[in-house]
């Protein structure tokens, strides 16, 4: 007993036993430091990969308004056929994502002289086009005057795949504009039906 009483004074853990005795229980810190850092750990882990895919629908976005920009800047005449190739354009450009879920505006804005942009012709798909003949508002120095400016707008809206981060859909969109490489201004001809919509699915 006199051993024990000793042994009791030098380790407070021998004296102090049963409910008391948990303070001095070192077992299972680990898993319970684990237990508390785990979500954290995991929110962050799923941060980052939303992050990663947010960016990665940004740059097709991207890409995606400066090529329909471009390859109509290219352009002297535009025709139904035309628009049908932008569309195909935009579906590969998209991937993996569906054009078919994007809003897409391809513009022409024409300054007359007087600096007054106004839309000349305007085409869509799932959102409607500019009326000809809107005034827009466009960054200074953009269109030359007299001159035309091809606007062309996407715009995207991004579904979380996990739903913890990102709980609603977020609206990606971005807008170029490029000046006409071989004319003045682009014309649009068009012997389309007005129920349908050359700029869009074929089928």
């Amino acid at each position: 007993m006199a051993r024990r009483s000793l042994l009791s004074r030098l380790n407070p853990r021998l004296k102090w036993r049963g409910v008391r005795g948990i303070r001095y229980n070192e077992e299972g810190v680990s898993a319970l430091e684990f237990a508390l850092i785990a979500p954290v750990l995991i929110l962050i882990y799923l941060g980052a990969v939303e992050l990663s895919l947010l960016m990665r629908v940004d740059r097709r976005v991207t890409s995606t308004s400066a090529s329909l920009g471009d390859l109509t800047a290219r352009l002297a005449t535009v025709t139904d056929s035309d628009m049908a190739e932008m569309f195909a354009a935009a579906k590969v450009m998209m991937q993996p994502y569906d054009a078919a879920d994007a809003r897409l505006r391809i513009t022409s804005i024409v300054d007359s002289g007087n600096g007054s942009p106004k839309v000349s012709w305007s085409d869509a798909y799932n959102v409607d086009p500019y009326a000809k003949g809107t005034v827009l508002t466009v960054p200074a120095g953009i269109v030359p005057s007299p001159g035309s400016v091809i606007l062309a707008e996407v715009e995207y809206d991004y579904v979380s795949s996990f739903g913890y981060v990102i709980s609603t859909s977020k609206t990606i969109s971005d807008k170029f504009y490029l000046r006409p490489r071989r004319v003045a201004q682009i014309s649009r001809t068009s012997t389309a039906d007005e129920d349908e919509n050359p700029f869009g699915p074929t089928s």
